[in-house]
């Protein structure tokens, strides 16, 4: 039995980037590109592939916030998000409070795959599953940072 919680992250995600997509124009086919692995996440969930859709709702997140890190993303999100719920503050240009909502819920795709799997998977945690999810998240991160950074600094 698929966990639907992962599920309902996942898809949840995926729409606050979609929305995010639509509030912010000149990005609108990046976002939907940033949107793909958790699709991806829901509809293996969706179809009953506990191992990967686990393996890859916990590691895909985490790679994700390191690389917004890393690019400085996530804190000028986060204040645009902090500027939104402010009275009085105007928000910043380029950005939407949407992008940490997205974030606060992959942080619950992080928690609700670590639960789903150590629940319903009996396979070891380390292993073949997470070496696959760390490298098709390796991949997505670098292409999506590499396409934001020629973007911004185009």
């Amino acid at each position: 039995m698929t966990d639907r919680y992962v599920f309902l992250t996942s898809f949840l995600t995926a729409v606050l980037i979609v929305a995010a997509a639509f509030a912010l124009p000149p990005f609108f086919y990046f976002e939907l590109a940033k949107s793909t692995i958790f699709v991806a996440i829901a509809v293996l969930v969706f179809y009953g592939d506990n191992r990967f859709s686990y393996m890859l709702g916990f590691v895909a997140p985490l790679i994700w916030y390191i690389a917004d890190l890393v690019m400085g993303t996530m804190v000028t999100n986060f204040q645009a998000f902090f500027q939104y719920l402010t009275p009085g503050q105007h928000p910043v240009l380029l950005q939407t409070p949407l992008h940490a909502l997205a974030y606060l819920s992959a942080l619950g795709l992080v928690i609700a795959s670590w639960r789903a799997w150590h629940k319903e998977v009996p396979d070891k945690f380390v292993g073949k599953t997470l070496w696959v999810a760390v490298v098709v998240s390796l991949i997505y991160a670098v292409v999506l940072s590499a396409w934001y950074l020629r973007a911004v600094h185009a």
